[in-house]
């Protein structure tokens, strides 16, 4: 099975989402006719982005948003092409783009992880 890239939602309504990127490419708005809906953001437009996903290459681009489309925190004019690892901002959503592999592996790691604790109770401070 080849590996194909995928957006997780870093920061946002969305936060700890993934979202596989499919051979042909998605569209990011507000509008419930898109493949990723963000509904509550309101820096977003209804169609705000898309991303292009082809022989191998990922694209985003903005599809004539009023506030813009950011990758590592500037502003792309048209399009930009992605690597694994960038950041894109669309209003106060954020995605990170992933391998999916990688994304699945980071998830159950995370999973397997007993919670942080603090073994000591408040009330325990200042004995000694």
């Amino acid at each position: 099975m080849a590996d194909r890239p995928v957006l997780v939602c870093i920061e946002g309504a969305l936060a700890g989402s993934v979202f596989p990127v499919p051979e042909g490419g998605m569209e990011i708005g507000r509008s419930p006719e898109n493949d990723v809906v963000l509904e509550d953001d309101d820096g977003v437009s209804r169609f705000h982005a898309r991303l292009q996903y082809d022989d191998g290459a990922l694209w985003v681009r903005d599809a004539g948003s009023r506030n813009g489309v950011y990758v590592n925190d500037t502003r792309i004019g048209r399009h930009k092409a992605l690597k694994v690892g960038d950041r894109i901002g669309l209003g106060v959503t954020v995605f990170e783009v992933q391998w999916e592999a990688d994304s699945d592996s980071r998830r159950a790691r995370t999973a397997d992880r007993k919670p942080w604790f603090w073994p000591f109770g408040s009330d325990e401070r200042g004995k000694g």
